[in-house]
C-alpha cells in the first residue's frame, strides 16, 4: 500500500499532500501562527494511514528572515513534487519579499530513507541461555576487578599497621613512663644533659642600682597682689532745661480763627507741623474734639495728615 506524503500542521495533525511515487506537483500557501514570527520550520512526514501515530519523519525546510507581522499575515509558498524513483523535492519561499525572496530547497530520496531504516533495525539473532560468554568479552572488567581486590588488600594492611603502631605507643606511654615525661613540668636543661656540655660562660657582676636622688622641693614664688583702682564715678547727666523740651507752637496757632464757625464749615489748609489735635484746639478751644474733624473729612488715621491738603472744619455743635 502506497504511503502519503504530508506535513505536520500547528495543531499536531498530519496534513496529506500527495501519494508516494506519484509524478505530480502540489503548491501550498502557509502562514505563521504567532505575532512577529521571524522564521518557520516545515516538517515533512510519510504515513500509510495519513495520521501522525505511524508517520515517519522525512526532513525539514527552515524558512528564515520572515518579515515580522501579525499572525496570519505572512505568506509562505511551498511547492512539492515527487517522481517515480521516490525522490521528493520541496521548495519554500516567503512571498512578502516578492521575486527577490530567498528559496529554501529540500531534496529527499525515499529509497535511501528506507535503506537507512533497514540498517537501523534489530538483528534477527541472539545468544541462547546455555551458551557461554565469549572468552575475552569481559577481560578488561575482570582485570579492573582484580586490581580493586589488590587495592582493598593494601588498605587492610595499612590499617593493621596503623593499629599496631598506635598500640605500641600506648604501651610505651603507660608502662615505661612516657606519659610522665609529657605530663611533668620539669624538663632537662642543657646543663643537666650528659650529651651536651658547653663551656661555662663568665657572668658579669650585677651592678647594684644607685639610689635615686629625690628632687628638692621647689618653693613657690609669692607674687605681689595687684592693686586694682576703682573706676571714676560717672559724670552727672546734664539737666535739660524746660525751654529745650518745650514743643514749638503749631502753625495753626497763628491762624486767624473766626469766632463763629458757619454751618457749612470753614476751609483750612494744613501746614507742616500741624496735627488734628492742634487744629481742634485752635478752632474748638478743645483738642479732644479732633475725631469730629477726622470723620467729617474721611481721615482714617488721625495721626497721619498731609501738608498742603485743604480740609473742612465743621461747626462745634
Amino acid at each position: 500500500m502506497a504511503s502519503t506524503i504530508g506535513i505536520k500542521i500547528a495543531n499536531g495533525e498530519f496534513y496529506p499532500i500527495m501519494e508516494e511515487n506519484s509524478t505530480i506537483k502540489k503548491r501550498l500557501v502557509l502562514t505563521t501562527v504567532h505575532d512577529n514570527q521571524s522564521g518557520a520550520q516545515i516538517d515533512l512526514y510519510r504515513s500509510a494511514a495519513s495520521v501522525m501515530t505511524d508517520a515517519q519523519y522525512i526532513g525539514s525546510l527552515v524558512v528564515e528572515k520572515i518579515r515580522p507581522q501579525s499572525k496570519g499575515d505572512p505568506s509562505i509558498e511551498m511547492v512539492i513534487s515527487s517522481d517515480s524513483n521516490g525522490d521528493i523535492v520541496a521548495d519554500a519561499v516567503d512571498l512578502d519579499f516578492g521575486a527577490d525572496g530567498e528559496h529554501h530547497v529540500l531534496t529527499v530520496s525515499l529509497k535511501s530513507l528506507d535503506e537507512t531504516s533497514r540498517d537501523m533495525e534489530l538483528p534477527d539473532f541472539e545468544l541462547e541461555s546455555n551458551e557461554e560468554t565469549p572468552i575475552g568479552l569481559y577481560k578488561h572488567s575482570e582485570k579492573i576487578r582484580q586490581e580493586k581486590k589488590r587495592s582493598s588488600k593494601m588498605w587492610i594492611f595499612v590499617l593493621i599497621g596503623l593499629i599496631i603502631i598506635l598500640g605500641l605507643a600506648a604501651v610505651w606511654l603507660f608502662l615505661f613512663g612516657g606519659l610522665e615525661y609529657f605530663c611533668s613540668d620539669k624538663k632537662p636543661t642543657v646543663s643537666e644533659s650528659s650529651w651536651y656540655d658547653p663551656e661555662p660562660v663568665a657572668k658579669e657582676p650585677v651592678k647594684e642600682p644607685e639610689p635615686v636622688k629625690q628632687p628638692e622641693p621647689v618653693q613657690p614664688k609669692i607674687e605681689p597682689t595687684p592693686v586694682i583702682q576703682a573706676p571714676p564715678p560717672p559724670a552727672a547727666p546734664r539737666q535739660q532745661t524746660q525751654s529745650s523740651r518745650k514743643r514749638p507752637p503749631a502753625p495753626v496757632a497763628s491762624y486767624n480763627v473766626p469766632s463763629t464757625i458757619p454751618k457749612d464749615g470753614v476751609d483750612y489748609r494744613i501746614r507742616w507741623g500741624d496735627t488734628l489735635w492742634d487744629i481742634s484746639e485752635a478752632f474748638y478751644r478743645d483738642p479732644w474734639l479732633y475725631p469730629r474733624i477726622a470723620r467729617h473729612n474721611n481721615i482714617r488715621n488721625p495721626d497721619y495728615i498731609i501738608s498742603g491738603r485743604t480740609i473742612r472744619i465743621p461747626p462745634k455743635n
